[in-house]
């Protein structure tokens, strides 16, 4: 059965490969007409650091068939346990040197997500004076093990960092929670650009519908003005069921002028996904994800990001994730007659 199994993988990857390698030679200046998101998410799980390097390699060879040439590593650090190399802890290769190998090669650059802690969500629940104390450990950890991070990426073709903290529109409109937030963020970007000097600092933010399109576009500019963040990633909600497909545009419109009067960018993040009734996440359809796509690049400024190739477009997710690979490019083929 195993056997069998890869049988059937390597036909699958075969039969994407030359199917985009012929769509590409009958339609070679297609792509301004019927453009694919540029970047992608990858999260870090155990799952997928466990993955062999032959496995990665294939992700990538997918990665170009799309047109990626840009990842965000969504997270390096996961609960206080760094998933990069550490000279003075240990030695060997990492699964993440191995991706940013395959990164290079591919001329694919590499946005570096900090550190995830499992416990955000309940943590930024507590009133200001509780997250003071949180925020304050937060900084410490980071200062902790952004040395040795930025040493750890110091070959690898960098193209900023990315604070994987998310900003919902309902959190923080308690104007106290609110100071707080922006006095961490500052401090995060403080940290990065001093270690880093002229680097570029990304974060991502969705809504809940509970703001209007106006509002948390303020909110928005308040937060940018006073971190010194450059690059806004706004996830469009689409697949999780939070934004309806026909209204994106609205939020994608008030944000982006927003965050260019403060000097900042603007990104869409597509859900390639759609929520089931049961809490699980399956590859959507091609048709929807193209028209995500194309409100994106209609009306944000930063080439539009995935989330996520490896989860939901990618041998990575099974024979689902093939599947929507090769109805995706079929999709551009369409849109390219």
């Amino acid at each position: 059965m195993k056997t069998q199994k890869v049988i059937s993988r390597i036909r699958r990857t075969c039969s994407i490969v030359i199917l985009t390698t012929t769509l590409m030679m009958a339609y070679p200046h297609a792509e301004a007409a019927c453009p694919g998101p540029k970047g992608t998410f990858l999260q870090l799980t155990d799952a997928q650091l466990a993955r062999p390097v032959a496995e990665w390699r294939q992700l990538f060879d997918e990665f170009r068939t799309i047109g990626i040439n840009t990842l965000f590593v969504q997270w390096t650090v996961v609960d206080r346990k760094p998933l990069f190399y550490q000279a003075r802890h240990e030695a060997g290769e990492t699964p993440l040197a191995s991706i940013l190998k395959f990164a290079a090669q591919s001329r694919i650059r590499v946005w570096f997500g900090l550190a995830l802690d499992s416990s955000y969500w309940e943590e930024i629940k507590q009133p200001a004076d509780m997250l003071r104390p949180y925020f304050r450990r937060r900084l410490q950890d980071l200062a902790g093990f952004l040395g040795d991070l930025n040493a750890a990426t110091a070959s690898a073709p960098f193209a900023g960092w990315y604070i994987p903290d998310e900003i919902d529109d309902r959190t923080w409109l308690d104007p106290a929670k609110r100071s707080v937030l922006k006095k961490y963020l500052a401090e995060i970007v403080a940290l990065l650009k001093a270690q880093r000097p002229g680097s570029k600092v990304a974060i991502s933010g969705f809504s809940n519908s509970f703001a209007d399109p106006d509002l948390l576009a303020s909110f928005w500019a308040e937060i940018i003005k006073a971190s010194g963040i450059d690059l806004l990633l706004f996830q469009d909600g689409v697949g999780e069921g939070k934004v309806a497909l026909e209204n994106i545009g609205l939020y994608y419109a008030a944000l982006d002028r927003a965050v260019r009067q403060v000097g900042a960018q603007l990104g869409g993040v597509v859900e390639l996904f759609i929520l089931m009734p049961d809490g699980r996440r399956l590859p959507a359809m091609a048709g929807r994800i193209r028209e995500q796509i194309a409100t994106a690049n209609r009306l944000t400024s930063f080439p539009v990001v995935a989330f996520s190739i490896p989860d939901y477009m990618s041998h990575f997710a099974g024979q689902r994730g093939g599947d929507l690979l090769s109805s995706f490019l079929l999709s551009q083929r369409s849109c390219r007659a």
